[in-house]
């Protein structure tokens, strides 16, 4: 009854608004804007930045653009307060593969010399070829690689326990901001096609809720002032399972091990990040994409994210119980 009462709600209103005489455009006046996209990362010294410009298309559908929207010629300069430097990005392309829209190569600015090493503020500046110029400020942070507790993890658990936990030492100490975690379990394996292995990943979810369409994974959400998270060895024992999900020849997968990540990020990072997950959620309402940037001059987004990880082993004869091979 409600999903009847639902649907009588929607044509109602569908055939109110073609029934009204006003003629609505949705399409505006064409107004070009610029977003410049950059995340520092802490775990290399290779960055990259892109920035691209907003475009026009004769009809409705902005798919039907086959014109690379890539500002090339850009002047982009990232000055590191902590030593003073100034750092220049240089711009190149890489073959482009995947891609039905666009068959020129794929460009991109990057410097490949730069890795923040202390908590330290940093901002970057882009000149366009038209002197439009696109500014950002952010924080980096240092992780030390010994802030996940060694509590000797396996799975599944040497000793009786129907979670794995991981924990945390809040080792990121910072004046002013705040720091945001995103922990993850990751399930590295290798599936063989064509006598071929194939390198693969699977992401290991918190838990499933049930939805209208069945069962959904929800994976760890992005925290500040977190220092541990649990996994469910159930929920494990399913991510397996679903590897080899339809595939009656279960041999043909070879698992390696399992990597706990802790991926920490600064709060403009933390908020865009929030932002699309809200966006892409399965059960969110919303049908326009949320608009977040910290990018003075035009959109995207400027930040920074640095990560640690510790290696989980899977026991062999656990893998063998799947019908997998053990690396």
């Amino acid at each position: 009854m409600k999903k009847l009462i639902f649907f009588l709600f929607i044509a109602i209103n569908v055939i109110l608004i073609i029934s009204c005489n006003d003629n609505v455009d949705p399409k505006t006046d064409f107004k070009e804007v610029y977003a410049l996209n950059c995340v520092i990362r802490g775990d290399t010294s290779f960055q990259v930045a892109t920035i691209t410009r907003s475009y026009n298309v004769s009809g409705f559908d902005p798919s039907t653009n086959t014109d690379d929207p890539f500002i090339k010629g850009a002047k982009i300069k990232l000055n590191y307060e902590s030593t003073g430097k100034t750092y220049f990005f240089r711009d190149t392309s890489m073959v482009r593969t995947n891609d039905p829209r666009y068959s020129t190569p794929l460009n991109y600015y990057y410097i490949n010399n730069f890795q923040p090493e202390t908590e330290s503020p940093i901002s970057i500046e882009a000149t366009l070829p038209n002197g439009k110029v696109l500014t950002a400020k952010s924080i980096t942070f240092y992780v030390s690689p010994y802030m996940i507790e060694d509590n000797f993890y396996s799975i599944p658990l040497a000793v009786f326990g129907n979670y794995l936990v991981f924990n945390w030492s809040n080792l990121v100490s910072t004046k002013d901001e705040q720091v945001y975690y995103v922990p993850e379990l990751i399930i590295e394996y290798a599936q063989i096609r064509n006598g071929t292995p194939v390198e693969l990943q699977k992401k290991v979810p918190l838990f499933y809720v049930s939805g209208g369409n069945g069962e959904f994974p929800l994976y760890p959400p992005i925290q500040t002032d977190i220092s541990y998270v649990n996994f469910d060895t159930l929920t494990i024992r399913r991510a397996l399972l679903e590897i080899s999900a339809g595939d009656a020849n279960k041999n043909n997968y070879i698992i390696h091990k399992a990597v706990f990540r802790l991926l920490v990020v600064d709060k403009d990072l933390a908020v865009y990040y929030a932002a699309q997950k809200t966006f892409l959620d399965e059960f969110s309402v919303r049908v326009t994409q949320p608009e977040f940037t910290n990018i003075n001059g035009g959109l995207g987004i400027f930040g920074t994210l640095t990560s640690t990880q510790i290696d989980v082993p899977i026991k062999e004869n656990y893998i063998k119980s799947f019908g997998y091979q053990p690396f």
